[in-house]
């Protein structure tokens, strides 16, 4: 009987196969619908980026706003620690996430400074890198560019020297993506062609402290430049005309497969003739002025980008608000039950602090801050259909569990329905749509019930397509798992 089964399951894998359909093993782990991965077929349903929900500037414990670049946000032993600063990062400390202490802990080295915790470093004494650029006056070839340490407690580092011997003009974002075995460095590299000059570049590396591979271009150059360093995304036709992207905070998130998240700053630029109003700084110098927002694009290996949407992440501040104008998310997230923290740095002028028009010169009380935002577990892209319904079919899948769990927001009014089929898109006796018990709500972790059964074990590791049938309501994530 066993043969036959393990026959069976075999012809329909060939089966698949040759279909060009062969089965994505998904074992038990979260897969999020971020693109079409998960989308065979489908009618009604259309991918959303949500917006995240911001919860105001975050307080020192004076209640005092905080201010500076955010270098890094990461949680030890259930604090959340942020750095904060370009130059000089300060270390703050929070429970809740929204109210923080000053540790009085302060990190120097040069500027643009950031510090990485390393989840792949087996030595102790390493398990915090730093980095840190140097440019001199004028431009010294052999001593400018990029500089790291390392360090047992995030606070006190040892210099380890230069890496890469040009002057990125930004922090470097540092990722350790198990998928491939390397670490993953997203940085700004310019072409020197363009107007729109930032772009962002990638590197692969088997060790951080050690010197980056690089392409040296064909001529002596100050900044990381699109010769050097392979580039993963750039601005597009698309996109306004006069932008280029400022920073990243790409990050591979941790609580499911192969979801990779860019969270992209497109840079407006201004220009004397279409922006006259423009107050300029103390200097009186035209300078690189413009707005910045957040936006966000996904990946599956961290090489291919898409940008399901051009909206803004979330809303920038009205005109008579700190956070207007200018806002830089930094890298890293942080989990407090069912829902995910980001911080970011806003500014109510523009990039290189030049005053949009005359009118807000005198509004600079409200001026500026660090922001914490609040994102649903999942929650940044999701398959939706209106109150029309719509319903989707994913390719064979292979699966190792239990249950079927959905993260999924119907609301009150909506509703989901929920289809086992075989990998030809047959029912499954007992889990067709007409057993499936009605799912409405709003869930991060909802199990799926047949006629009051949610046991799917007799179908792991044979090829099934999961069908849903959704009214009104937002699919974000699936996952089998073992209760």
């Amino acid at each position: 009987m066993k043969k036959t089964l393990v026959a069976a399951v075999l012809c329909v894998w060939i089966a698949a196969a040759a279909r060009g359909e062969a089965p994505l093993d998904v074992g038990g782990r979260r897969q999020l619908f971020i693109d079409r991965r998960f989308i065979a077929r489908s009618e009604g349903i259309e991918l959303r980026m949500n917006q995240a929900q911001k919860l105001g500037p975050i307080l020192d414990g004076e209640g005092k706003r905080i201010f500076g670049h955010v270098s890094q946000v990461l949680e030890e032993h259930g604090t959340i620690r942020l750095y904060v600063g370009a130059d000089r990062v300060t270390i703050y400390e929070s429970g809740d996430g929204q109210h923080f202490r000053n540790t009085e802990i302060s990190i120097g080295g040069g500027g643009f400074t950031t510090v990485f915790p390393d989840p792949h470093e087996s030595d102790p004494a390493r398990k915090y890198k730093h980095f840190w650029q140097r440019l001199s006056q004028p431009h010294d070839p052999a001593q400018d560019g990029l500089y790291a340490g390392y360090s047992a407690d995030g606070a006190n580092f040892t210099e380890v020297g230069r890496v890469l011997p040009y002057y990125p003009d930004n922090p470097p974002v540092l990722n350790w993506d198990a998928r491939i075995g390397k670490y993953v460095v997203y940085i700004r590299a310019f072409d020197y062609t363009s107007e729109n000059q930032r772009r962002i570049g990638r590197f692969e590396l088997d060790d951080l402290l050690q010197p980056w591979p690089y392409t040296a271009p064909g001529e002596e150059r100050l900044f990381l430049n699109m010769e050097s360093v392979p580039v993963v995304l750039s601005t597009d036709g698309e996109d306004n005309p006069h932008s280029d992207f400022y920073y990243n905070a790409a990050t591979i998130y941790p609580w499911a497969q192969d979801a990779y998240f860019m969270f992209l700053v497109p840079f407006r630029h201004f220009s004397r003739e279409r922006n006259p109003a423009i107050q300029l700084p103390q200097s009186g110098q035209w300078e690189d002025f413009g707005f910045l927002e957040v936006q966000v694009a996904v990946s599956r290996d961290g090489v291919t980008w898409n940008r399901p949407s051009r909206e803004p992440y979330f809303p920038a501040g009205l005109a008579d608000e700190w956070d207007r104008w200018y806002t830089v998310i930094g890298p890293g997230m942080v989990r407090r039950g069912n829902y995910l923290y980001q911080y970011y740095t806003a500014s109510g002028r523009t990039h290189d602090s030049a005053i949009l028009r005359p009118e807000y010169v005198n509004s600079e009380v409200e001026l500026g801050g660090i922001g914490v935002v609040r994102q649903r577990l999942d929650g940044f892209i999701s398959a939706d259909a209106d109150h029309r319904g719509g319903w989707l079919e994913t390719p064979p899948i292979v699966f190792d569990g239990a249950r079927l769990r959905l993260n999924i927001d119907t609301g009150g009014m909506g509703t989901a329905f929920v289809e086992l089929r075989d990998a030809e898109g047959k029912a499954l006796p007992g889990f067709a749509l007409a057993d499936c018990e009605e799912i409405g709500g709003n869930f991060i972790d909802q199990t799926v019930y047949w006629n009051g059964n949610a046991d799917v074990s007799s179908l792991a590791g044979q090829p099934i397509r999961i069908y849903v049938h959704l009214e009104r309501g937002k699919l974000y994530a699936f996952e089998f798992t073992k209760e």
